[in-house]
């Protein structure tokens, strides 16, 4: 896949901040919506005595106490602000893997809604929730200093890289990397970018052109305090690559709503933006839309899964990890239009974690580490992000 492919129809909707609801039935997925805060209800007919796939030689002995455990939970709820697009074919291939887990459902929630949906929760009551899945940085290092997460060993870590568990019960299972897309009809040819470096030169060559036809994730956002904040710590020029581009910026707050004013021509471009989102976008646009890594160098965005430590189906929860880690989940992560990141996967879906280092030199590919932020420190790197905007 070229960095800078066009693709073909028009992008995938701004996730709404609202649960998803997947409802599992022997196999097949059945998309539907719910209205926020309403009951989930499971559709039933299931067999729990159905045949499942062997698991690789390398687990445990005793790991059929958690298969069989699973068989008495038949559920999974997942708070997520993953897309209905890119679960699909996750999910598809789980339930073939495991049939009685009929009924796996996931929200589409905003990625700061995943976290306090799920302590509002907890501290009335309860959650009905399994698992956390979101790709916002310093809210999983808020997360792990709370102690919520279950303390599980995943058989599948010694086939990952070492921050694969990324902080203690928090599992990366996608790599994504922040791009730009741009629009080929408003921009020439000879106009697309290679990285923000060279939009930055595009821009200046005819500033009163390009005022405010740039779009970027603002910096207040989970998502994109962590997408800019890792561009600048990751690339030695990013603050003055910001100080030359910034100024034509717009900034939103969803990767839907950039999408979308990419496609009208609103904005030429728009940077900072999810891969698993925005790649998608161009390739779907029929030749509308094109998109680009970083050449001075992309930053990586992990999105991981907790179990909780009060899930309901905790079984059911350690097999959904698993799965997600090992080699078939992570081809369906690909298949999902996410990007996997375990090694020697076979997929020719979408680029894995090793596949863009391969195309942009292993020291220009930087994986976005969880680190809790204190709110002065966020405060001033936000404060310095609006003054280079002017």
């Amino acid at each position: 896949m070229s960095p800078t492919r066009p693709g073909t129809a028009s992008p995938p909707p701004d996730p709404a901040p609202r649960p998803t609801r997947r409802t599992v039935l022997r196999g097949t997925v059945a998309l539907g919506t719910l209205a926020a805060g309403s009951t989930l209800t499971s559709c039933g007919g299931v067999d729990a005595d159905a045949a499942s796939k062997p698991v690789p030689g390398y687990y445990p002995a005793d790991y059929g106490k958690i298969i069989d455990g699973s068989r008495r939970e038949q559920k999974l709820l997942i708070y997520s602000q993953t897309s209905q697009t890119n679960w699909q074919p996750i999910f598809d291939a789980f339930t073939t893997r495991y049939p009685w887990l009929a009924d796996v459902r996931a929200t589409n929630l905003g990625s700061s809604a995943v976290y306090e949906r799920y302590y509002s929760e907890k501290a009335t009551g309860g959650s009905p929730a399994d698992l956390l899945v979101s790709n916002g940085g310093p809210l999983w290092a808020d997360y792990a200093t709370r102690g919520l997460a279950t303390a599980y060993r995943s058989p599948e870590k010694d086939h990952l890289p070492d921050w694969a568990e990324i902080l203690p019960g928090v599992w990366v299972f996608t790599t994504d990397a922040s791009v730009i897309l741009y629009n080929r009809k408003t921009l020439k040819e000879s106009q697309y970018p290679d990285g923000l470096v060279s939009l930055a030169d595009v821009v200046e060559a005819k500033p009163s052109r390009f005022r405010g036809k740039i779009g970027v994730y603002d910096a207040t956002n989970a998502f994109g305090y962590s997408a800019n904040e890792g561009y600048t710590s990751a690339v030695a020029t990013g603050w003055d690559t910001f100080g030359r581009l910034l100024p034509f910026t717009k900034a939103d707050h969803s990767t839907g709503i950039l999408v979308e004013k990419v496609v009208s021509g609103e904005y030429d471009a728009s940077f900072n933006m999810s891969g698993g989102v925005a790649i998608a976008a161009a390739e779907d646009s029929g030749g509308l839309l094109g998109w680009s890594y970083y050449a001075e160098g992309t930053v990586v965005m992990p999105r991981s899964a907790s179990i909780l430590k009060t899930a309901p189906h905790p079984n059911a929860a350690r097999l959904f990890v698993d799965f997600l880690l090992s080699a078939e989940g992570q081809a369906a992560v690909a298949k999902g239009g996410l990007s996997p990141y375990r090694p020697g996967v076979k997929q020719d879906s979408h680029d894995s974690l090793q596949e863009m280092q391969q195309k942009l030199g292993a020291d220009h590919v930087h994986v976005y580490r969880y680190t809790k932020v204190t709110e002065e420190a966020q405060e001033k790197y936000v404060e310095r992000w609006d003054k280079a905007a002017g």
